[in-house]
This record gives structure tokens, C-alpha cells and sequence, in this order.
């Protein structure tokens, strides 16, 4: 596990958001080339970058709900951790339709060049996941459990890394939708 990369001053920079940042990254290189493809506005990368702050709005929002009874709402929304993948889709997909709509742009085109970029930015973002030791499986016996001893809640039992299973199963999704564009 990798949770923290270097400090500056008193802020971490974790692997969880530096893999975030390059999913963000590949995903709006991906959804430009899409768009330019396909014939799209090129300004419909406007609503990708709605939609990345969106998301994590939203993902932030969702896990403070989910957690209301355990903190103050003050403590949990500036807390370093806490995302919820739901609030995220949620968000990102809500904030990016606004700027299409407000655009009069394509809404299932701009939708459909997206799909692509959506699953190779998850893909990274799940790594980042892994890194820090959050969103694990069950324990198993199996030889590539991963241990989780300082992870999101830390388990010292071997468990399935679905960090990876999931990374795994969303690069060929993702060259599936570049194919059946």
C-alpha cells in the first residue's frame, strides 16, 4: 500500500488522488478525441469538466449523508477521505447534462462519446483504490489476496483485491464502447 506519496508542508498527496487527477486526464483526452470523431462541438468538453467537479461534489455529498450520525456535517465534508462512487455518477452525469443543455448541444451523442472515457477513468481510479486500501472484497484463500493492515476499514486477513477485478473487467468495456461507436 502506497496511501501517501510525499508530503508538502502539512498536505499529503495521496496515490488515491493522483490517480484520480490521471483518470480525469485520460478520460478528457479520450472524450476530446471522441468528440472530434464524431463530429461534436469541441466545447462539449465543457460539460466533462463539469462533470469531473460534479462528480466529486457529488461523491463527497453522498458519503456525508451516509454518514451523518457518526460526525459533525462541518468535520465530514472537510475530511480528506470519504467519496461515494453512486454521488459521483450522480453528480458528474447532473453537472455535465446542465452544461449541455445550457450549450444546446447533442445530449445522447455527447452521452455516447463520454461512455468510453467514463470507463477508462474508472478503471485508473480503481488502482488509486487499491493503493490506499479501500473498497476491498471478501477474505479468501486464495494466492493474490491482499492484506490490508493500515486500508479503509484495515484487515489483516488476505481478501480479494476488487480494486483489480474491477480495473480489469473495465479496459476491454472500454474498448467495447471505442468499437461500437
Amino acid at each position: 500500500m502506497y496511501p501517501v506519496l510525499f508530503r508538502i508542508g502539512g498536505f499529503e498527496v495521496t496515490s488515491f488522488g493522483v490517480l484520480v487527477a490521471i483518470g480525469a486526464l485520460v478520460g478528457l483526452w479520450i472524450f476530446r478525441r471522441e468528440l472530434r470523431r464524431s463530429g461534436l462541438p469541441p466545447d462539449g468538453v465543457d460539460a466533462a469538466v463539469a462533470g469531473i467537479v460534479g462528480g466529486l461534489a457529488g461523491a463527497k455529498l453522498l458519503w456525508v449523508f451516509e454518514h451523518l450520525r457518526e460526525e459533525p456535517v462541518l468535520d465530514l465534508l472537510l475530511s480528506r477521505g470519504g467519496m461515494s462512487w453512486f454521488g459521483g455518477f450522480g453528480g458528474g452525469l447532473l453537472a455535465g447534462i446542465i452544461v449541455i443543455r445550457w450549450k444546446r448541444l447533442p445530449i445522447l451523442p455527447i452521452l455516447a462519446a463520454a461512455t468510453p472515457a467514463l470507463a477508462a477513468g474508472h478503471a485508473i481510479g480503481r488502482i488509486g483504490c487499491l493503493l490506499v486500501g479501500d473498497d476491498y472484497g471478501r477474505p479468501t484463500n486464495l494466492r493474490w489476496g491482499v492484506a490490508f493492515p493500515e486500508g479503509l476499514p484495515p484487515t489483516d486477513a488476505p481478501v480479494h483485491p476488487t480494486q483489480i477485478y474491477e480495473a480489469i473487467a473495465l479496459v476491454p468495456l472500454m474498448l467495447l464502447l471505442l468499437r461500437w461507436r
